[in-house]
């Protein structure tokens, strides 16, 4: 296949939700869509998700480097489908990929789709040699003033979702987890997400405060470049130390192990550079002795959302998925289907050529950034 045009769009929708944590308060997302025309009229859709607190990305230079960086490498090139996973990083070189994770990651969803497309197999099929199965997603609870919270936790509780993960701050984590643990119920899987909000003295004293409420996992519980303190906190607790925003490539998740830092990583295709990156961090992890989780950026839309679902379904090693959260806190999306999870979290694998899902192209009018041929 040859990849004859590419549109970028740029997506700002408002939530209905705000979604805080320690590290911003998100009332609205940006979103950069890629669409790529191939030499049959085909079009691959791809969604990334720039978070300049997580990756140091912002939303100008990650379409910057999809114009001027990325898009010179896909436009005009012939590539066989089968290598359609990890021909972009292969083609742009790592530092790019680096730079420009979220533009990344839309680019190869898009030559993935398209592949998908061309070989009439769904992205799972180009992902992994597993069959698809179905998966288990988590709820995640944001940051909510505390009348609001027992509403949305008995929400959780009516739709049977057994694996929840609760943001927390500085103080009062361990009465939060507690109130949720109490509304849930003994059967919940709870793990809490800090964002970095703690000292290392501070993340060891409340997570060790939350051992009534049966804590079975933390998420970066110190600031980012704070490995000595995320080793002196996993060495002191029980639960896993995950590590998020700590975590975004290779050389970070080697610098963790090297230093004893985490238990494992809070995977997340936008902020690691698309699947085939993602891929590589997975089998590292395996190596080291390291769990995984697949995450999700806030604001993720329909087609950030199926690849998520593609990726998951083909790695049953992942301990927790999130993701498929769009109509949680969006009044739209990109897709005309609802991909959204049901009752107990489940969901199965999809199916279709390609991503599977049909992008509206309405939702697209006047978002166009650029089109290049």
């Amino acid at each position: 296949m040859q990849i004859k045009q590419l549109n970028a769009y740029l997506i700002h929708w408002p939530f209905t939700l705000a979604v805080s944590h320690s590290l911003a308060e998100n009332t609205a997302t940006d979103n950069i869509v890629v669409a790529m025309v191939d030499d049959r009229g085909h079009v691959g859709y791809g969604e990334g998700v720039p978070r300049s607190y997580v990756t140091g990305e912002t939303l100008e230079g990650s379409l910057r480097g999809l114009e001027r960086e990325l898009a010179p490498v896909v436009l005009g090139a012939s590539l066989e489908p089968e290598q359609a996973l990890g021909w972009l990083e292969e083609r742009a070189g790592s530092q790019t990929m680096d730079r420009h994770p979220a533009a990344a990651c839309a680019v190869e969803t898009a030559l993935l789709d398209l592949a998908g497309q061309a070989l009439q197999q769904p992205v799972s099929a180009l992902i992994a040699d597993q069959p698809p199965e179905p998966v288990t997603y988590s709820a995640v609870i944001p940051l909510l003033p505390r009348e609001m919270l027992p509403a949305i936790l008995q929400q959780t509780k009516q739709m049977r979702i057994k694996q929840v993960k609760v943001k927390v701050q500085r103080q009062g984590a361990a009465e939060l987890v507690a109130q949720a643990r109490e509304i849930l119920g003994p059967e919940a899987h709870l793990r809490v997400d800090a964002n970095g909000a703690w000292s290392a003295a501070e993340a060891v004293e409340a997570i060790q405060a939350m051992a009534s409420s049966r804590v079975e996992a933390v998420e970066q519980p110190v600031a980012k470049e704070d490995l000595e303190g995320m080793a002196r906190v996993a060495a002191a607790v029980d639960p896993l130390v995950l590590a998020d925003e700590s975590m975004c490539t290779m050389a970070d998740a080697r610098h963790l192990v090297q230093a004893h830092a985490t238990n494992g990583f809070n995977l997340r295709l936008s902020k690691c550079g698309g699947p085939a990156r993602t891929n590589s961090l997975l089998k590292m992890a395996a190596q080291e002795g390291q769990a995984c989780m697949l995450g999700c950026q806030v604001g993720e839309l329909g087609l950030l959302s199926a690849m998520g679902r593609h990726f998951a379904s083909v790695h049953k090693e992942l301990i927790y998925l999130e993701g498929c959260l769009t109509r949680f806190f969006m009044d739209r999306d990109l897709i005309r289907q609802d991909i959204t999870f049901g009752p107990g979290g489940l969901a199965g694998p999809l199916t279709g050529a390609g991503l599977g899902v049909e992008v509206d192209p309405a939702v697209l009018n006047g978002s166009l950034v650029f089109s290049l041929t």
